[in-house]
């Protein structure tokens, strides 16, 4: 296959942008989420909120790990995961100011509702209606992403990455106010608020997003239609997130039940997200060995990227072997590999113009080359862990001349 003769560039950068107006629309709900701080603050005073957000945070960046382990092979742009959890912040503040302008806490959860911070039960028809009003307003920025950024929801591991991470910015404004309503009825009221909700609340909150997520990215996987799926999707995040609101104040078997039921459906959501995983190497096989070249790819790298060990290997035998840049160089190397391939598969699916495909195609390739040279012209101690005596890589310059072949090179080190 020829190749155009670009001089290569390094950006770690995603392929296309942003919106501005969809941007802009992330800022305001991030601005939202600064208000609803301030009006604790106005209402409650500084220490109520201060340990409030702290333990709002706390589960936090654990669970933001975890989701960021599971998109580990095709990793989203940061921004754009931070401006959604920022999104689902504004839209809790939201909910909360729309609880206050109409009088009721009909459509507000729990803990945003007139008895937040306290164990009391409500009603059926309240949490259905407090899930409502949540999950519509979350489902409305996954909307929002998939008029804008469709092409950016590469499969269901996508739409549930993007999911949880606006879910778990609700959660944080749910339980900020929420704490700070316990305070003041003691340190007891504080410590069980944070005990029935603070680690289940969050991760739960990322779970009900995440069932219209899985129905965003179904939509988008098809050329047109497939809103049916979101509205399925929707249905269920409801249907999960009123049982939750109603266990407010539920006890023994009531409380165990409601949380086999959503541990099971959490466990449901990991398994579509590892078979979509294994889709996605699946494409990475299929459409790579098309681009065979000494300087893009070789089907022995081909096989590197198509398994995550392999690939996590290979950024550690970058780092041992070149540094910090060689680590880098070699991550953007396998994120633009990963990159051509969905591209690949998009256009063959019809999901893309001829001209995009051809854009984002060769950028890929591109960044594939500059990113294989930066490691390949630096002195290597010991071979790539994923190359056999013979094999070749574009990671590994050819022996010229009267140079010993690669067999010379010192033992790997074990472990």
């Amino acid at each position: 296959m020829a190749f155009r003769s670009r001089r290569p560039v390094l950006d770690s950068s995603r392929f296309g942008r942003t919106p501005v107006q969809f941007l802009l629309v992330l800022a305001a709900c991030c601005l939202l989420a600064i208000v609803a701080l301030v009006i604790v603050v106005a209402q409650r005073g500084p220490a109520p909120a201060l340990v409030g957000l702290c333990l709002a945070v706390l589960p936090i960046p654990l669970l933001v790990a975890l989701i960021l382990y599971l998109d580990r092979l095709e990793p989203e742009p940061r921004a754009l995961l931070a401006a959604m959890f920022g999104a689902g912040a504004g839209m809790a503040v939201l909910t909360a100011l729309l609880g206050r302008a109409l009088h009721t806490g009909v459509i507000t959860p729990p803990e945003l509702g007139p008895h937040a911070g306290h164990v009391v039960g409500i009603t059926v028809a309240t949490a259905i209606g407090g899930a409502l009003v949540a999950e519509t307003l979350n489902g409305a920025v996954l909307l929002a992403l998939l008029a804008s950024r469709r092409t950016e929801i590469d499969g269901a591991h996508d739409g549930v990455v993007y999911a949880s991470m606006t879910g778990l910015g609700f959660a944080l404004v749910v339980n900020l106010y929420a704490y700070s309503q316990a305070w003041n009825a003691g340190a007891s009221a504080l410590v069980e608020e944070f005990t029935r909700r603070g680690i289940f609340g969050p991760l739960f909150q990322a779970l009900f997003t995440s069932m219209i997520g899985l129905g965003v990215a179904y939509a988008a996987s098809r050329r047109s239609g497939g809103y049916l799926a979101i509205g399925a999707g929707w249905i269920a995040a409801v249907a999960l997130d009123a049982l939750w609101n109603h266990s407010v104040a539920a006890r023994g078997t009531g409380l165990l039940v409601t949380y086999l039921i959503l541990i099971a459906a959490l466990i449901g959501v990991i398994v579509v997200v590892v078979i979509d995983r294994g889709r996605v190497a699946a494409m990475i096989t299929m459409f790579l060995p098309g681009f065979e070249h000494p300087e893009v790819v070789m089907v022995t790298d081909v096989r590197m990227l198509a398994s995550l060990r392999m690939r996590r290997l290979g950024r550690q035998w970058a780092r041992l072997n070149l540094g910090v840049d060689g680590k880098r160089a070699m991550a953007r190397y396998q994120l633009a590999a990963t990159e051509l391939a969905m591209a690949c598969n998009r256009n063959s699916f019809g999901r893309t113009t001829p001209e995009a495909y051809a854009k984002h195609r060769d950028d890929s390739l591109d960044l594939m080359r500059a990113a294989a040279a930066i490691v390949r012209r630096q002195e290597q101690l010991y071979p790539p862990p994923w190359l056999g005596p013979d094999d070749l890589s574009v990671f590994v310059a050819p022996a010229v001349g009267p140079s010993p072949p690669r067999t010379t090179w010192p033992r790997r080190p074990q472990g």
